[in-house]
């Protein structure tokens, strides 16, 4: 009595038919062998649809996978069950709480003793604390993650260089010349906080993924400031060189006006940026232009004109423009980041990877993400599919009757 075309639900294609008095005959190239013959041999088994079988999703793949991985890595003693309390979510909020408070007694010690000389062994009792119990939850966080798994993640390389910075402070190790700047690294511990709240985490992956946006947007504004500022130099550079002795001649710091502010490129870049900031830019950088003894009408009018129109449309027009893009960025990224924010690696919310040796910087062009939406599309054609198989058998009844 003729056939009737289906979709196959496991490559949502048409080739499939079905006979008025056959079950569905799918397409079984695009499917695994063992999907395939679950379909010809399973496919009207109690609770499930006729000739489409059971396909695990994305994430019981990812999990079952992650799962396999573990089992075959876990070779030192007990690291599975070290992993698990690592990741555990009360333990990282203890982290969190040591790295705060450590980060608050930095913040007090340079208020009350900025020398560290008045309590230098309460101090002294502080870091060494704070040190060691930074250098025990890395040792932790290695034995349970070691080795691939702990590498591949980016906050640890930071969390190896923190600690490395405290054990030089602990044995007072002397650095010679420049290199005894790096013990102020030891303030940047607080950004950790940032690899373990996945809210903090969330802000820093939404801005790293609106820098190109807000790169271009930046590059035009720094181009017209730039342009701004060598039309300085030839408009302003040489003022009051023939008003030496005018009350505004000269600067505090005993220099022509003309060239302190807009002598040189980047001396007029500069006074620009100020300008930008609004840091009494009227006052020091435009009123002893605009009050040139003898100017000329002409020169005054232009003046005001540059000022104007420099305020206009870097600080009105174009600073909005890269806090816009930033925030359009920021939005058109929440999606992705949301999933991202809450990593597959397990630090913030106590749970396992979803892939081992898969981080956020993994994926900088979304192609991972997009697979995983590609097969979400995939399951809810299996189950349209499976709707319109329905919706045709009975067609087909109706016809028949």
């Amino acid at each position: 009595q003729g056939q009737l075309p289906i979709v196959c639900g496991g490559c949502a294609c048409t080739r499939g038919v079905q006979s008025t008095g056959g079950a569905a005959q799918g397409c079984k190239e695009a499917m695994p062998a063992g999907q395939a013959a679950a379909r010809s041999s399973g496919g009207n088994d109690a609770g499930g649809d006729p000739g489409h079988a059971h396909s695990p999703s994305a994430a019981e793949q990812s999990t079952a996978k992650h799962e396999q991985q573990l089992r075959h890595e876990s070779r030192l003693w007990h690291q599975k069950e070290v992993y698990e309390f690592y990741h555990d979510p009360k333990v990282m909020y203890l982290v969190a709480f040591i790295i705060l408070a450590n980060f608050i007694i930095e913040c007090v010690q340079r208020q009350i003793d900025p020398s560290g000389d008045i309590h230098k062994t309460a101090w002294r009792v502080t870091e060494l604390v704070f040190s060691f119990l930074f250098l025990i939850e890395l040792i932790i966080n290695m034995y349970g993650s070691w080795f691939r798994h702990f590498f591949s993640i980016g906050w640890n390389y930071f969390d190896m260089l923190v600690v490395a910075v405290g054990m030089l402070i602990v044995f007072n190790v002397s650095l010679p010349g420049p290199l005894k700047n790096i013990l102020m690294l030891r303030a940047f511990r607080v950004f950790r906080l940032f690899g373990r709240i996945a809210s903090l985490r969330k802000i820093l992956l939404s801005i790293r993924k609106a820098i190109p946006g807000v790169m271009n947007a930046f590059i035009i504004m720094a181009l017209v400031v730039c342009i701004y500022a060598v039309l300085a130099v030839d408009l302003f550079g040489k003022a009051y060189e023939d008003h030496p002795n005018a009350t505004s001649a000269y600067t505090q710091r005993g220099e022509l006006y003309g060239e302190e502010y807009y002598g040189t490129f980047l001396k007029a870049l500069y006074s620009l940026f100020q300008v930008l900031t609004g840091e009494s830019w009227s006052e020091m950088g435009v009123r002893p232009l605009l009050f040139l003894p003898d100017a000329p009408a002409f020169q005054v009018i232009y003046t005001a004109i540059f000022f104007v129109s420099f305020i206009l449309i870097n600080a009105i027009v174009l600073l909005n423009v890269v806090v816009a893009v930033l925030l359009d960025g920021m939005n058109s990224a929440g999606d992705q980041v949301q999933s991202e924010a809450h990593p597959s690696d397990g630090e913030s919310d106590g749970k396992e990877p979803a892939k081992e040796g898969e981080t956020v910087d993994d994926d900088p062009t979304g192609e991972k993400a997009a697979r995983r939406e590609l097969v979400d599309v995939k399951a809810q054609l299996a189950d349209m599919s499976s709707d319109l198989n329905e919706l045709l058998a009975a067609i087909r009844n109706g016809s028949t009757k």
